[in-house]
């Protein structure tokens, strides 16, 4: 699961780029760690290609809002931070990685999810 929305633009926003895993068989949700940059919201995320998820479109939550009525009115003028609206977050390494590879290995457990399961 990636990304969320509270109604806050700007830095506000910056704490709703997460990505969360739900582990199987435990049914265990774990947050991934990264640098959390590009806060999204009204967007599409896919599993293709293997071990990669891809998100679609979207909203940059982290515009900043210029004061005016019309609140919402920068995140439709701010320029996408992700090539044609597209991002790629591998399952394996838990990175955002900026290409798509349609030969993509299986998916594999990330070492955090490993890690998991080791100590149960």
């Amino acid at each position: 699961m990636y990304a969320g929305w509270k109604g806050a633009l700007g830095s506000q926003a910056i704490p709703y780029d997460q990505i969360f895993i739900l582990t199987l068989p435990a049914f265990q949700w774990m947050r991934v760690d990264y640098l959390a940059a590009h806060p999204r919201h009204a967007l599409s995320c896919n599993a293709v290609g293997g071990s990669q998820i891809i998100t679609i479109g979207g909203l940059n939550s982290a515009s900043n809002d210029s004061g005016t009525a019309q609140i919402y009115e920068s995140v439709f003028n701010d320029p996408d931070p992700f090539t044609q609206g597209l991002a790629i977050f591998d399952m394996t390494t838990l990175n955002f990685t900026d290409k798509y590879t349609a030969n993509a290995s299986p998916y594999i457990q990330s070492d955090m999810v490993k890690s998991y399961y080791a100590q149960k």
